[in-house]
């Protein structure tokens, strides 16, 4: 019988902010928006290997402590604290000027490290949990050798899983540098440390239209969300106790039926259908027949009307993904035992309590459950607004997705080191969002999502 090990997760926070400290400047000019004066770090010294070497050796700490061979990853925190320190010292005397002040760079570094190196004798998992002894052949404690010798096949048989993600979802996470370039369409990328984050901030002032097109686009990204996923949620729930309602069986398949097909339309055939329903034109129905019974004096732009523009996305939102919501919440009603229902007519409940003390308990974990899980998404909105939005509603539809599809690929000289920036910021909060709603989830369900 063995005490099952834990990770430990402030030395895999040690590696992290470390790794995170090579991407800022370690001397830079004395404008704080480094717009006509240098930055030198990692990332334009004169040897690239260095920083790969770098991040090479935090990917190795990571790994170690989630092998739980915490130990040995102070091997390679110690490392990295020395490459720092002899790059700093180089950058120094190479580049080093009256004009130049010392950056963040191996301050944070340091700080990894140093946290790093104390979170492996540090277990904050004793604080929160009791020791279990199991055996390690149900807990899968054994060294990795042994796991690889016992399961070879699987491993195997993962081996070109792995070797398609390390290719396709991890290799081309080394562009996030870009994010701390300047690199124009032509030119080679330009190391300016957190330049493009300063301007998304609006921390100086040569950055106000930026900081005010990214501010934009992040508060309408967020509110579009949101505010989506309450009333897609809300309309699926109502239609689902509508649906659990209906006695006649083939009705409520037809119904059912009708109601989904729109989920299985593209996004650019929906915006289509809804641009010609809406249409300011005479070919536009909805205009035409409010004109016809008196409702309106002039034909309505919804969809370059500022004050309209969210009106309509919600209800087109509902239309094409509402039905397919339900599809959860019919399987929990599904699932409720009909002896509740009986017991509760023999008491001589109606429709109503009966909807109040069994129908929506029994639904309350689904809602909460399909709420966590779509907020960790709140960040990925593109399809639908790309395909309705137009310049006119820019203030109320621009989303951080679009802003950065617009920058990259619509203007005329477009600096992919900002866009990248952007995108990694973007990343960064969706990030957050899983671990939160990981958290809930965990709370709520007894398991994470992730």
């Amino acid at each position: 019988m063995r005490t099952e090990k834990n990770v430990k997760p402030v030395a895999i926070a040690g590696a992290v902010i470390a790794f995170a400290g090579s991407v800022f400047p370690m001397i830079q000019g004395a404008d704080a928006n480094m717009k006509h004066t240098p930055a030198f770090g990692f990332m334009n010294f004169e040897q690239p290997f260095v920083w790969y070497g770098f991040m090479m050796l935090a990917v190795i700490a990571v790994i170690l402590c989630a092998l739980k061979k915490e130990k040995f990853s102070i091997i390679p925190l110690v490392l990295m604290g020395v490459i720092c320190g002899i790059t700093y010292n180089t950058v120094c005397i190479r580049h080093g000027a009256p004009g130049m002040e010392p950056g963040l760079s191996p301050v944070i570094i340091y700080v990894g490290c140093a946290v790093g190196v104390i979170g492996v004798f540090l277990d904050v998992y004793k604080l929160f949990k009791k020791d279990t002894s199991t055996d390690y052949r149900y807990t899968g404690n054994k060294s990795v050798g042994k796991r690889v010798k016992t399961y070879f096949w699987f491993y195997i048989m993962f081996l070109p899983v792995f070797i398609f993600v390390i290719t396709f979802n991890y290799r081309p996470m080394v562009g996030l540098r870009y994010a701390f370039t300047d690199f124009k369409s032509g030119t080679e990328p330009v190391y300016v440390g957190i330049k493009h984050f300063v301007d998304m901030f609006g921390l100086s002032e040569l950055s106000a239209v930026k900081s005010k097109q990214f501010l934009r686009a992040f508060t309408n990204t967020l509110s579009l969300s949101v505010i989506k996923l309450l009333m897609n949620t809300f309309a699926a729930v109502v239609i689902s106790l509508l649906l659990h309602e209906m006695r006649n069986i083939h009705f409520k398949k037809t119904v059912q039926t009708i109601i989904y097909l729109p989920h299985f339309m593209s996004w650019v055939v929906v915006a289509s259908i809804f641009k010609m329903v809406l249409s300011a034109n005479e070919s536009g129905f909805l205009n035409t027949l409010l004109l016809n019974w008196g409702l309106i004096d002039e034909r309505i732009n919804f969809l370059t009307n500022n004050s309209l523009w969210r009106g309509v996305y919600y209800v087109v939102n509902l239309w094409k993904d509402t039905g397919w919501g339900t599809i959860l919440f019919l399987a929990t009603l599904s699932g409720i035992s009909p002896e509740l229902y009986e017991a509760a007519d023999i008491d001589g409940a109606n429709r109503f309590d009966k909807m109040r003390f069994i129908t929506m308990p029994a639904l309350a974990n689904t809602i909460i459950t399909v709420l966590i899980l779509n907020l960790a998404k709140v960040m990925n909105l593109f399809e639908s607004v790309f395909v309705m939005y137009n310049p006119s509603v820019y203030d109320t539809s621009d989303v951080i997705q679009t802003l950065i599809y617009r920058e990259s690929f619509s203007s005329g000289t477009p600096n992919y080191g900002y866009t990248t920036a952007v995108g990694l910021f973007k990343s960064l909060v969706a990030c957050v969002l899983v671990l939160v709603c990981n958290k809930a989830s965990k709370k709520v369900r007894g398991r994470g999502i992730v």
